[in-house]
Formats: C-alpha cells, sequence, structure tokens
C-alpha cells in the first residue's frame, strides 16, 4: 500500500473556480520516501495579492508555468492507486479531483486527513493546525505555504502517525466510513449522533461557541450537505471552524422554522449572514381604488404603516405576491401585474378571495392553535397565535387532554414574534400543520 501526500496552493477565490498555482506530491509507503514532484501552475486567472502575501506566489512566477491539462497525466500517475493523504484533505482533494476531471481523469476516492488522524493517534495538542503541530513536535517547517514545503512536512508527520497507528489508519480506510467527507476538526462519533428526523442544528467552533445554526427537514442529510459540493477559501474556512456539532428535536418543519429563527436573533452567529436582520424596503399594501376594488400593491416602505408584508428587495416582494395570485386566485391586473397571462378572475371571485388573504394574513385580533407531529410518537407539537401575535410553541404528551387555550398556554416555550415569524405562519409551510379549535 502506497500514498500520495498531497498539497496545493490555490487562487483562494471567493467568487470564481479555486484554481491550482502550484502542486506537491510526496510518494512514500508509510515509513519511507520514494518520489516526490513539484510543479508551478498557470492558473490563467488572477491571483489575488493577499494569496501573494500569504504564499509568496506571483503571477510573473506562473507566467511560463504549465496549465494544469499539461501536467494532468503526470499527476494521474501519481495518485493511481494510491491513497491520497492531505493535512485537511477535503480542500486538496476536491480541487485536485475537479481540475483532474476536467482535464479528462478520474482519481481514487480513498483518502486519509492527517488532521483526523492525528487527533487520533497522538492527542492533547493544543492546536492541530499543520504549523502549530509540526513545531510542537519538533520538526522542521521549511517553506510554509508553500506546496512542496507544506507536503514535505504532511509525510513527515504522515511517517509518526503510521508508525504509532494501532488501527485508525483502517478505519479510516473502510469503504463505508465518512471521515474523509467530515470537517477536519469535527470528531465523527459527534456527527454520528445526528438523527433522520427534523430539528435545528448548531455547529461549533473550538471555545464552543454557536458559529452556524440551521434547520432541516432531516438533520443528519442537512449537515452531510455542508461537507459536500465545490470548495472556496470562503467555505475552507467554515469548515475548519467546526469542531462540534449538536442539535435540537423539532418534530416537524414549521417549528424547526420557527425555532431557527429564534436562535439566530438570540445567538448571531458569525456564519449565519443571510437569515441576520434585512432592512424591508419594500411592503405589499392594501388600498381600494375610486371604483371600489380591493386592490394589492408593491411600494417602498416610508412611515409606520408597513403593509401586509415586507421584503428586502423588490423581487422578492413580486414573486410573493405572484404566489399569492396562484393560491388565492387573485386577479392580477388588480394586484399591479398588468402584463400576466390568462387575467380571467372576475371581480366578484377577486374581491372574495382577497378578503379570505387578508382575514388569513392579518389575522385580525385572531387567536389561532395548529397543531402537529411531536419530537416522538408518544406527543403531539403546538404552535399558538393569541389575538393575532405569535405567543410560541410547546410540545404536550398524549396523555394529556388540552380543554383551553389557558391550558395550552401552560405547555407553550414563549417566543418573540418576527418578521421571519409571520412570513412562516403566513406561508404554505404552516399547511403542514392542522388548524384546530380550543376555546379560550
Amino acid at each position: 500500500m502506497e500514498f500520495a501526500i498531497v498539497d496545493i496552493e490555490t487562487t483562494g477565490s471567493q467568487l470564481g473556480p479555486d484554481c491550482i498555482t502550484e502542486i506537491g506530491v510526496v510518494i512514500t509507503d508509510g515509513v519511507k520516501e520514494l518520489h516526490r514532484y513539484e510543479t508551478l501552475i498557470n492558473p490563467q486567472a488572477r491571483i489575488p495579492r493577499f494569496i501573494t502575501h500569504l504564499t509568496g506566489i506571483t503571477e510573473e512566477m506562473v507566467e511560463d508555468a504549465p496549465v494544469f491539462e499539461e501536467v494532468a497525466e503526470d499527476i494521474y500517475e501519481l495518485l493511481n492507486e494510491r491513497i491520497f493523504v492531505a493535512h485537511n484533505v477535503n480542500f486538496d482533494y476536491k480541487i485536485v479531483k475537479s481540475h483532474m476531471e476536467r482535464a479528462g481523469f478520474s482519481i481514487p476516492s480513498k483518502r486519509l486527513c492527517t488532521v483526523r488522524l492525528s487527533r487520533k493517534i497522538i492527542p492533547g495538542y493544543p492546536s492541530y493546525s499543520l504549523g502549530k503541530l509540526t513545531a510542537s513536535l519538533g520538526f522542521k517547517h521549511s517553506n510554509a505555504h508553500r506546496a512542496m514545503g507544506d507536503a514535505e512536512v504532511t509525510a513527515e508527520l504522515f511517517h509518526l502517525l503510521f508508525d504509532k497507528n494501532t488501527g485508525q489508519i483502517e478505519q479510516a480506510l473502510k469503504s463505508n466510513s465518512k471521515e474523509a467527507t467530515l470537517p477536519a476538526n469535527l470528531p465523527k462519533e459527534n456527527y454520528q449522533k445526528l438523527p433522520d428526523e427534523p430539528g435545528v442544528y448548531y455547529f461549533h467552533d473550538a471555545k464552543g461557541k454557536v458559529i452556524y445554526i440551521g434547520k432541516a427537514k432531516n438533520l443528519k442529510k442537512r449537515v452531510t450537505s455542508h461537507f459536500t459540493g465545490k470548495n472556496n477559501i470562503k467555505k475552507r474556512g467554515f469548515l475548519e471552524n467546526i469542531f462540534d456539532v449538536s442539535f435540537e428535536l423539532t418534530g416537524n418543519e414549521v417549528i424547526a422554522s420557527l425555532l431557527e429563527d429564534a436562535e439566530i436573533k438570540h445567538y448571531w452567529p458569525a456564519y449565519n449572514r443571510a437569515q441576520k436582520s434585512q432592512i424591508q424596503k419594500f411592503g405589499v399594501f392594501r388600498y381600494e381604488d375610486q371604483g371600489g376594488n380591493i386592490r394589492l400593491a408593491i411600494n417602498k416602505i416610508n412611515g409606520n404603516y408597513k403593509g401586509i408584508m415586507q421584503f428586502p428587495t423588490m423581487s422578492k416582494a413580486r414573486n410573493w405576491l405572484l404566489d399569492k395570485i396562484e393560491d388565492y386566485e387573485l386577479s392580477p391586473s388588480l394586484c399591479g401585474m398588468r402584463h400576466y397571462e390568462n387575467d380571467q378572475v372576475s371581480v366578484d371571485k377577486h374581491h372574495k378571495n382577497i378578503n379570505k388573504l387578508l382575514r388569513e394574513y392579518l389575522a385580525l385580533e385572531e387567536t389561532i392553535v395548529w397543531k402537529g407531529r411531536g419530537r416522538d410518537s408518544n406527543e403531539e407539537a403546538f404552535v399558538l397565535m393569541e389575538n393575532g401575535v405569535y405567543k410560541g410553541y410547546g410540545f404536550v404528551d398524549l396523555s394529556h387532554s388540552v380543554t383551553s387555550v389557558t391550558d395550552l398556554k401552560t405547555f407553550i416555550k414563549p417566543k418573540h414574534e418576527t418578521l421571519m415569524v409571520k412570513k412562516i405562519l403566513a406561508s404554505r409551510k404552516i399547511n403542514k400543520l392542522k388548524r384546530v379549535e380550543i376555546p379560550q
């Protein structure tokens, strides 16, 4: 069994493809080095200044270097029928695999991560970054952040791990092991605890701080999806910061969405930029024209009245309104959609249906209880909106009969109403729960 210890330097693109600028490969049998290979590569793309500052590789240095396709066959010969090894292997493997496939080659899927192996075979070090770990071990690390310099010291580290191995390498290589797909610092046993159930998941950094929160219909599948797909320098930084994952079961997707919103507002995780508060610039407004027709229109929010729903962009407001035209069979022309095809809804039908929409979305002084699947077969989940205001959600054991809203409130976890909550309760998603009548 032979191993290809690989390190690459890239353009570190956050926008376009991450292109290789240098590759270093050390072939070893686990005990001694057998062969080495290194070359600069012309990425045919700009190298950002911060990458040049980090690696020392300039655009002038790669100007006359071969493009990847010219060296792909040589690299294939090095990687074929060998196990791909790297420090934080997912980053290097995915980019090399992508480049090789574009050049018409496929490479073996078996790979090992020296970060994960180090944590198992030589535990207890304060840091497992390549520079700090090898310094702690007394290894000389010359030419850091250059491909061969990093590949060379990674090979030395791998030889140490191979010597101290007591089955960890064999376990990591098992075909059914998901070890190689996981972030380097995330313990496999923590990942394996994730169930195939709806809920909210939390990624934690090295200090236990929550850095990302997400919701899922299937926690295991959704969390796994973060670790697959294309890598860029931004995603690499995110994955390298994941040291733990925890979760909370919710029983259904609606409560998962409600909890996710509440938790993001509570923790403000560094990587939840998309879900953080956005300025709501546009609203969908109701008004009555001179002919007595009830109309809907999109306009900029100005003043205290914000309309039925609010959105950060015109396009999001328009998409929402188009959905409601379809869902409620409204007249497109009476909703500001003059060029909409098949505008055959009568004015009477439009008025009947728009009043239904307004009742549901404005929820005038209304108390609504929704019921759905609980976290296990012995309970039910409830969501409560009282007098038009969201109060929270809760879980009730099947052995208890809820007789009134007052009774239900003893089981409800109080939560604040936010714009996102209003959108969840006014979306199609709420139809996955059953609306039930409960006395006050």
